[in-house]
């Protein structure tokens, strides 16, 4: 089975923030939701988007 993660400081980010989901789908709203909250931005706007998309991390298990 996949597992997708996630990590603020793959994107240059000093935070310790990781998260990680069985889909995209389950995995972006709790990235959304820490970058509201924790990081005060609250509208990720394509540039952000396609970065954060580039640093998830796919395993198979």
């Amino acid at each position: 089975m996949a597992k997708y993660r996630f990590k603020c400081s793959d994107i240059g980010m000093n935070c310790g923030f990781e998260t990680s989901a069985k889909t995209m789908e389950e995995l972006f709203p709790k990235i959304v939701d820490h970058a509201k909250n924790v990081h005060n931005i609250q509208e990720i706007d394509e540039e952000l988007k396609k970065k954060v998309e580039g640093a998830i991390k796919k395993t198979i298990f």
